[in-house]
C-alpha cells in the first residue's frame, strides 16, 4: 500500500496540472477572441472614416487605443473603445464630419 503522503502529493499535483491546463486554454481563447474583435472593430472604424462619420483626429485616437489594447491583450479596453465608437456615431446622426482634404 502506498504511503498516504505520496497519495496526497500525487492528488495535489494532478489538481494543479488540470488547473494550469484550463488556465492556458482560457488564455488562448481570450487571445483568439481579442484578435477577431480587434479586426472587426478596425473594419468598423475604417468604414466609418471612409463614409465621413469620423474625423481624422477621432479615427487616429481610436486607432491608437485599439492598437494599444491589442498589444496589451486588454479585452476590457477593447470593449470601452467599441462603446466610445458607438457613442461617437450616436452623437452625429446622419451628419458627415468635415474633413480637410
Amino acid at each position: 500500500m502506498a504511503h498516504p503522503v505520496i497519495v496526497v502529493a500525487s492528488f495535489l499535483t494532478t489538481i494543479k496540472s488540470v488547473w494550469e491546463l484550463s488556465r492556458m486554454v482560457r488564455q488562448k481563447r481570450a487571445a483568439k477572441s481579442l484578435k477577431t474583435e480587434t479586426e472587426s472593430t478596425l473594419v468598423l472604424l475604417q468604414r466609418a472614416y471612409c463614409k465621413g462619420l469620423l474625423r481624422e483626429r477621432q479615427f487616429d485616437y481610436l486607432f491608437e487605443r485599439l492598437m494599444r489594447a491589442e498589444a496589451h491583450n486588454d479585452v476590457a479596453a477593447l470593449q470601452r473603445i467599441r462603446a466610445d465608437f458607438q457613442a461617437i456615431l450616436a452623437r452625429e446622426p446622419g451628419q458627415p464630419a468635415r474633413r480637410r482634404v
